[in-house]
């Protein structure tokens, strides 16, 4: 795997590449440090990287500003920062986590281990209540749906989250096991249920939470296909 780091105090840089290469061993495939907003620009449009970890206050330039020149890079972001007040932003971006400086060694390894978690299975989504940022584990989460420019999150629990981003960029957050069934709505796979077929060729999903999902006739296949194998 590729990792950018963008901090521009020269200790906790090389905190934070002691720490990454610790974290991640043999996988770690490149490592690049750079303390401006500019040369991550540069490195970004040369190379793919997977994981970006970045101050947001950087020689006077904003490390929001670079996200948000990204647009929708596959990238996976986390904050190292010391303006916790500004954690609400990064929630904007979809980003893996925030990390108020200073920082122990543990509270950075457990940000790190929720990029490493994406790809174990135990990932969290950072969702929004009562004004602040709260984890939630993707099996916890039993389906989405469209709320215009933004998404509704509802849990196996039957508890609702919002998150700020739109179903299409969530969508590029979650696990592989989670189906986009109707152009409103994503499905956790492992929760489901039933499919229903009515007249007319339309069909809906029950998972163990939830009953009477819709489907598109263009997802039907391939959720057949799934329920089925």
């Amino acid at each position: 795997m590729n990792v950018l780091i963008l901090e521009d105090e020269p200790l906790i840089a090389q905190g934070l590449e002691r720490e990454v290469r610790a974290h991640f061993g043999a996988r770690l495939s490149n490592l690049v440090l750079h303390d401006n907003v500019e040369q991550a620009q540069a490195a970004l449009r040369q190379h793919e990287y997977d994981l970006l970890l970045l101050d947001l206050h950087l020689h006077g330039a904003d490390g929001y500003d670079l996200l948000r020149q990204a647009g929708s890079a596959s990238f996976q972001t986390i904050i190292v920062s010391a303006h916790a007040e500004r954690s609400i932003t990064a929630f904007e971006f979809g980003v893996l986590d925030f990390v108020a400086k200073p920082f122990s060694r543990e509270r950075l390894h457990k940000a790190l281990q929720r990029y490493t978690g994406r790809h174990t299975e135990t990932a969290s989504l950072a969702v929004k209540k009562r004004g602040a940022l709260e984890w939630i584990a993707m099996a916890d989460i039993d389906h989405v749906q469209a709320d215009g420019h933004y998404s509704n999150i509802v849990l196996r629990s039957g508890e609702q989250c919002f998150h700020d981003l739109a179903i299409d960029k969530l969508m590029a957050l979650l696990p592989p096991h989670f189906l986009r069934v109707h152009r409103s709505y994503i499905v956790n796979s492992l929760g489901f249920k039933r499919l229903q077929i009515a007249a007319g060729g339309k069909y809906a999903l029950d998972t163990q939470t939830s009953t009477g999902i819709p489907v598109s006739r263009s997802s039907y296949p391939a959720l057949k296909q799934r329920l089925l194998g």
